[in-house]
């Protein structure tokens, strides 16, 4: 059993065209240590499709693995400088994407954990969109 985390994340995304949307959402994680990874649990909550995301975020070194399973399902890597391709599976259909990282940062401390990521999403080596996400959680006392 991990402990508790009170998770803040937002995530910024301007489209090319200069379109920008932002996305804020609080959620309670369990984070736990496992062979040298963080890991974070949480879950969205029911969107349109009417069933809850599941979400692991795995930590490690410079590599940062978000997977979600739900009414959307995907594997996301980052890792700065890499561009990885993933399936982003929507009850409408499949997305190919590609995920370019520019910069991963992350603070680990006892009471609190921050993490910046910026990357580029990336379709048939056309770039889509520029995002940003920030993920700050504390530990309750």
């Amino acid at each position: 059993m991990g402990k508790k985390v009170q998770l803040s994340l937002i995530n910024r995304q301007t489209v090319r065209g200069g379109e920008a949307t932002v996305t804020r959402q609080s959620a309670e994680a369990e984070a736990f240590e496992k062979n040298g990874s963080l890991y974070l649990l949480y879950e969205d909550p029911p969107g349109e499709e009417g069933a809850a995301a599941r979400n692991m975020i795995r930590l490690k070194d410079s590599v940062l693995e978000l997977t979600k399973r739900g009414g959307v399902s995907t594997r996301m890597v980052f890792e700065p400088g890499m561009e990885y391709l993933t399936d982003y599976a929507t009850p409408y259909g499949c997305l190919k994407m590609g995920i370019l990282t520019h910069a991963l940062e992350a603070v680990l401390e006892e009471s609190q954990i921050h993490i910046e990521l910026r990357y580029s999403l990336v379709s048939d080596g056309v770039p889509l969109s520029d995002c940003a996400m920030t993920i700050h959680g504390i530990f309750p006392a």
